[in-house]
């Protein structure tokens, strides 16, 4: 009995504190997710079971969500004058990024976060339209920002009055980016194969699923390599995780094998898809994988768990990456495609 009277208190003042690292625990990661811009996405999922969410949480789960209809909304009227701008020249623009996979993959558009709209046009008519938005009966005024060597889009413009950035691209990767080598992405082969579609009631062109998926994926680390893991990082894997869920088993994978003409471009897609699975959504064929996996060199089977690793602990598990060296990305530890990187940039 002694035993038993002594040992209790001690007991209790364990579990309190397993339950206050867990209530902390659970804190983090939901900053982590509001500081991503998710917290309209996690209202959104939870909403028919709140008490999932601790109750000092709601409160500003909520206002995330109002935040973002408001912000959407804003957005979506901006939207309509580019539209008008562009139907006024007899140009149609081509959706990039957050503003084409918000209104084809989430439940609704305000759930994904987006700090601006990213657009493509040909090339020859990108100064026409910029002219057209910035002139004097325009609504937007440009911005200024350091412009790297052979840029895929210029200063992005601002919104006068409502404040919201347009990015108008040229392509999708500057000039000199080791995704920029082969058609894939190249800005010429993407305006081909874009998919008529509409976007506030208005005809324009977007990605197919299968160029989608891969700009996603190469998009995804190649930023995470330049500004490693950070929480702004999350909406890009939910893209590829509703992408799969709407589109997955109708995905016409030999059509992408066909793209896939840049070594970086398929190092990527095989880490993300390699990496997918685990959240439950539809398996990729087996022999496009082995393909996959043998047709690019940027990512080795230990590299590969260094990265998944990586992606559990630190932007799942909501760390983020403070080490002094860079986080594993595709490419980097390859030796066989830094040679060849070094080698090109020598010649």
């Amino acid at each position: 009995m002694t035993h038993l009277v002594t040992d209790k208190p001690l007991a209790e003042a364990e579990a309190a504190a397993e339950g206050s690292e867990a209530a902390a625990q659970q804190d983090r990661q939901i900053r982590w997710l509001l500081d991503g811009g998710l917290g309209p996405l996690l209202h959104h999922a939870t909403r028919a079971a709140p008490q999932a969410i601790p109750a000092r949480w709601r409160h500003e789960l909520l206002a995330a969500e109002l935040t973002a209809r408001v912000r959407r909304a804003a957005l979506d009227v901006v939207g309509a004058e580019l539209l008008d701008a562009c139907a006024a020249l007899g140009v149609e623009l081509t959706l990039l990024k957050g503003v084409s996979v918000s209104v084809q993959f989430y439940a609704q558009p305000h759930l994904r976060p987006m700090a601006d709209m990213d657009v493509l046009f040909p090339a020859a008519l990108h100064e026409t339209v910029a002219r057209a938005l910035t002139g004097e009966t325009g609504a937007f005024e440009r911005i200024e920002f350091e412009r790297p060597p052979g840029p895929h889009h210029d200063e992005p413009l601002r919104h006068r009055a409502h404040g919201a950035v347009v990015e108008l691209h040229k392509g999708l990767y500057a000039d000199g980016s080791p995704l920029g080598a082969g058609s894939v992405f190249s800005a010429e082969a993407v305006l081909q194969r874009a998919e008529p579609a509409l976007w506030l009631g208005r005809r324009v062109q977007r990605l197919p699923a299968e160029l989608q998926l891969a700009y996603i994926a190469a998009s995804w680390f190649n930023d995470m390599t330049v500004l490693k893991v950070q929480p702004s990082f999350l909406p890009s894997l939910c893209d590829a995780l509703l992408l799969m869920r709407h589109c997955g088993a109708g995905l016409d994978w030999r059509r992408l094998q066909g793209w896939l003409d840049n070594a970086m471009a398929r190092g990527c897609l095989y880490a993300l898809l390699a990496y997918l699975p685990r959240f439950g959504v539809p398996s990729v064929p087996a022999d496009f994988m082995r393909w996959l996996a043998q047709a690019q060199d940027v990512v080795g089977p230990l590299q590969l768990r260094l990265i998944h690793r990586m992606l559990d602990h630190h932007l799942i598990g909501a760390r983020p990456w403070t080490y002094p060296f860079p986080p594993p990305m595709p490419g980097r530890y390859s030796p066989h495609y830094q040679w060849r990187k070094r080698l090109l940039d020598q010649s």
